[in-house]
């Protein structure tokens, strides 16, 4: 395989300088002056290697999709094992999990700016939509029964608990709150577990 490009690295460096500005001051807050900062640049250097402010958001929104769909991957991968409600909320929620909370605060903040900007947003959407549907195909595979359509919602809620502890982390919140947000999960995904499919009794 050969080895990245000084530049291409050089990118990923400044990308991952961006994604904390945008984690710790939103889109707007990211200020040139703060990314080159953060990444131990000049700032001429970041038009050198990502362009002008919109190439450096769309740069950004290619990263934080990208690696949003690879983590999601890799989740659906090993979501494949799993036989219970219990097992796929101690998989979300562990404390190990390795999750950057950075990419879903960058995800929000580029959410908030992409409504006129529809590639962006499609490309936002779809890493969600992707998400949804791998907790679905995973919480159908636990209750094969349940009606597809109450499987959907459940999916919408626990995604919901899981994208709040990253949302809240600039807050620092509560330890037991994860424990919470995990019961919640727990509580949603065993609704499935016992319920009849739609027109069942």
């Amino acid at each position: 395989m050969p080895r990245p490009s000084l530049q291409d690295q050089r990118s990923e460096e400044i990308l991952d300088a961006y994604l904390t500005c945008v984690a710790r001051f939103g889109l707007e807050g990211a200020t040139q002056e703060r990314i080159a900062a953060e990444a131990g640049v000049k700032r001429p250097l970041l038009r050198h290697y990502l362009g002008n402010r919109d190439q450096m958001v769309a740069a950004l929104n290619t990263h934080v999709v990208d690696s949003f769909n690879l983590l999601t991957g890799r989740l659906d991968a090993t979501l494949a094992g799993i036989t219970s409600a219990a097992e796929l909320t101690d998989l979300l929620f562990a404390e190990d999990a390795g999750n950057d909370p950075r990419l879903l605060l960058a995800w929000q903040a580029l959410s908030v700016s992409a409504a006129g900007q529809p590639e962006m947003r499609a490309a936002l959407l779809d890493s969600l939509q992707q998400f949804l549907d791998v907790l679905s195909a995973a919480l159908h595979r636990i209750a094969p029964a349940a009606d597809p359509a109450r499987v959907r919602a459940v999916a919408q809620g626990i995604s919901s608990s899981f994208v709040t502890l990253d949302s809240l982390s600039p807050l620092n919140p509560p330890a037991g709150w994860r424990q919470e947000l995990k019961q919640a999960a727990l509580l949603l995904a065993g609704t499935l577990e016992h319920s009849p499919r739609a027109g069942g009794s």
